[in-house]
């Protein structure tokens, strides 16, 4: 069993200035379908990138008495000192200064009504801080502009089915099942759906072979998004190599036919193997797109 945090609720005393305080120290935006104004009876602030949860402020008649039992630890993206420093001049309080000589330590400070929070260091400030890893670029494709449809056609899919593999190099196990979108999507998710996909278009419907494993016997009416799912019970060495395993049948599924062929299988409209290229071209391209941002977000890694 598992929730997600919708908002972290503070029982204040002037709901509206607490939120503009916290506004100012976290980046949080008010909520667009229901902006905040003095007077209201409650005021919510939410992060605008949606990764964290959002902060709601409910009037209580009394004021803080005793410490938290809940408090914030901010990383601040500048410095801790200056993060203190831009605090206290919105309105924070010091409440206990635990900075050692070495660098290291934190600050604890209070908000307008007294609630604890303490400033860490920031990323940067940190001895074992990584930074943002820029993967090799991968040699784009070079000679197809004037070649024949089936190499170009070809050349495309697998550059960006290389790409996929190639994205989720050296990823963490946990960061690949990690869900920061408030949906099922995570890369390994995406990396099962993309071999899957791969099954559907050229092994199955195309070729007309019957679904392999692990697609046989999944009921998709109990579950449309069984290959999100499901993806967190998978290592992901094991999906990228199921990945590889779908890619290769489908080059089997198509060699030997060509472009205007008709599918054995369609699930419905007729389709010929032109159009299974051009959509898992697409689908893959989006889908790579996907990996790319996802993959910075959980460790900062960029490039192709």
């Amino acid at each position: 069993m598992s929730s997600r945090i919708r908002h972290l609720t503070f029982d204040c005393i002037e709901p509206y200035a607490q939120a503009q305080f916290w506004s100012a120290a976290l980046g949080y935006i008010d909520d667009p379908a229901n902006p905040n104004a003095p007077g209201d009876p409650e005021a919510v602030i939410i992060d605008p990138r949606g990764l964290h949860p959002g902060l709601l402020f409910l009037p209580v008649p009394e004021p803080k008495t005793v410490k938290n039992r809940l408090h914030l630890d901010l990383v601040p993206a500048v410095g801790r000192d200056v993060e203190v420093d831009e605090l206290l001049a919105i309105g924070a309080t010091l409440v206990d200064d635990r900075r050692n000589a070495d660098g290291t330590g934190w600050v604890v400070l209070a908000d307008p009504e007294g609630n604890e929070l303490c400033i860490e260091r920031a990323e940067a400030e940190r001895p074992d801080h990584t930074p943002p890893v820029e993967e090799d670029e991968r040699p784009m494709l070079r000679g197809l502009r004037t070649a024949d449809e089936r190499t170009m056609l070809e050349a495309m899919l697998e550059w960006y089915r290389t790409g996929v593999v190639h994205k989720v190099r050296d990823l963490a196990a946990h960061h690949a099942v990690a869900t920061p979108l408030g949906s099922a999507t995570s890369i390994a998710g995406l990396v099962k759906h993309l071999a899957l996909v791969e099954d559907a278009w050229f092994h199955t419907r195309f070729a007309g072979h019957p679904d392999p494993e692990p697609w046989a016997g999944i009921d998709w009416d109990v579950d449309p998004d069984w290959e999100f799912h499901s993806a967190a019970d998978d290592a992901l060495e094991d999906l990228v190599a199921a990945y590889e395993a779908s890619c290769e049948r489908s080059r089997q599924a198509a060699a030997g036919h060509g472009l205007d062929e008709l599918a054995a299988a369609p699930p419905g409209e007729p389709f010929v193997l032109r159009y299974a290229y051009v959509h898992m071209i697409d689908e893959t391209a989006r889908h790579l797109g996907h990996l790319d941002i996802l993959r910075e977000l959980q460790d900062g890694a960029t490039g192709d």
